[in-house]
């Protein structure tokens, strides 16, 4: 069995880390049974500046995008190629741009209990599709129990300070590695793709890092 390590840096109200990682599952498919994909999820936040209350989101993005006009040109362009992937893109249901430091604990502790995949997907539709507040810690937890995590574990994370250190660390490395903005792959810590890219430019990179295989010699 050839195993094939992703990293994968996003954030959870970014859309094209959610088309980026509808995309890269596509390109998985066409792998064979000798390949074992190891996806991980790393956390990095757009905004880090946002307020805990978080933002008015269509005034906040359309300030950013130089007027609502723009915006509204953004936004159907993602809804027609997030169609394509299978993501329902509801961006009039958004109502805020939240502070996602706290999502990003929550989706600490599901990687920590191998349901990373499960709460992103939860996540990102949650956001993009119902409009939820990713801000909000009831909203957070309910997503977290939805997808099978413990809610007194999840409860007392968010009460507290768990994963605070851990999520601050893994977005020092993605500084470190250069990444400036997200979704960000790295292919068996070697290879790097940046974006949304198509589901063939992410069948070349897995193809690239099978070829090279995996090792810890030569770390990105």
């Amino acid at each position: 069995m050839q195993r094939l390590k992703i990293d994968v840096y996003s954030d959870v109200i970014c859309p094209w880390c959610y088309l980026g990682k509808k995309r890269l599952e596509a390109a998985l498919t066409s792998l064979g049974e000798n390949v074992q994909p190891e996806v991980r999820f790393l956390p990095y936040e757009l905004n880090p500046s946002t307020p805990e209350e978080g933002l008015d989101h269509k005034a906040h993005l359309a300030a950013k995008f130089g007027g609502v006009h723009a915006l509204d040109a953004a936004h159907a362009r993602l809804a027609a190629l997030g169609k394509e992937a299978g993501i329902d893109y509801q961006f009039d249901s958004i109502r805020k741009t939240p502070n996602t430091f706290n999502a990003h604990r929550v989706l600490w502790l599901a990687e920590k209990e191998g349901k990373g995949n499960e709460a992103h997907n939860a996540f990102f539709k949650a956001y993009f599709t119902d409009g939820k507040d990713l801000g909000d810690k009831k909203v957070l937890a309910d997503l977290a129990v939805s997808i099978g995590l413990d809610k007194p574990e999840v409860e007392k994370l968010l009460a507290g300070h768990e994963g605070e250190e851990e999520v601050r660390a893994a977005e020092e490395k993605a500084y470190d590695l250069g990444v400036s903005g997200v979704p960000f792959f790295v292919f068996n810590d070697k290879f790097a793709v940046s974006g949304a890219q198509s589901v063939e430019t992410f069948g070349k990179a897995l193809v690239k890092a099978l070829e090279h295989g995996l090792d810890q010699a030569a770390p990105l």
